[in-house]
């Protein structure tokens, strides 16, 4: 992205434009004026974001990624692959009680790699001025993922420049792993309705955000509807992505 570039945190965005993504913020979300102050297990935590340079935000997000060749398979890991391990190996217990993660979900983070349906979260993100720190990371389901930036983090950030700094308020934890437990939006512990029309449409994605969602049993179904999806799709291609990780996750 060039310097002077205006954007919200969404990946390839050139400009501050919502409308181009199918999004749209309310002045209350554009102020930080919101009805809770806990989504999905995040509190609300006023942060001044300060938008590093291109360089270094570039420099930061390539040593978080890694480099991975044109299947997909990591052939130099990130912090990313080192947080993964880390939890794989020091809170396998915690993955499946909470997540239902199966074991091969487990050996893939052993690995480096991200289970399918989550992601590895900057609470801080890197385009605000936050580190590749573990104690920065969260392990979460897409969907609260999302809804963290594109309906909280988002609005209050748009059209800021490199260089410039904005006080927000921003979903923030020390948990690393997601709590299917606490989704939803809650002020002083009582559940609330948001103050807003969502931009993320949670029937979109796997249920594994949710406490009945989050079990083995969900998970497996899950995978075998993504590995199936995968085929078809490597077949019409003609392009093995990812084939040798597809093809041990049916095994398993």
């Amino acid at each position: 992205m060039a310097g002077q570039d205006k954007f919200v945190h969404v990946k390839r965005a050139r400009a501050y434009n919502p409308a181009a993504f199918g999004r749209s913020f309310s002045e209350d979300q554009r102020n930080g004026n919101f009805n809770f102050d806990t989504i999905h297990g995040l509190k609300l935590k006023k942060v001044v974001y300060a938008v590093p340079s291109s360089e270094e935000h570039k420099a930061r997000r390539k040593a978080f990624d890694g480099e991975r060749d044109e299947t997909g398979k990591l052939i130099k890991q990130g912090i990313r692959s080192d947080f993964l391990k880390m939890l794989a190996n020091d809170h396998e217990k915690e993955l499946v009680e909470k997540l239902g993660l199966l074991p091969n979900d487990i050996e893939l983070m052993k690995k480096g790699y991200t289970p399918n349906g989550y992601n590895v979260h900057h609470k801080l993100p890197l385009h605000g001025g936050g580190k590749n720190e573990f104690k920065n990371f969260i392990l979460t389901p897409k969907c609260p993922h999302d809804q963290w930036h594109w309906d909280v983090l988002d609005p209050q950030i748009a059209g800021i420049e490199r260089g410039q700094k904005r006080e927000v308020l921003l979903p923030w934890t020390d948990d690393m792993i997601y709590d299917p437990k606490k989704y939803g939006f809650t002020k002083e512990k009582q559940p609330v309705k948001p103050n807003f029309k969502s931009n993320v449409n949670p029937a979109l994605y796997d249920d594994n955000y949710t406490p009945e969602g989050a079990t083995v049993e969900n998970r497996r179904k899950s995978l075998e509807k993504y590995i199936a999806a995968q085929k078809a799709q490597n077949q019409q291609n003609g392009t093995p992505v990812r084939a040798a990780l597809l093809a041990k996750r049916q095994r398993d």
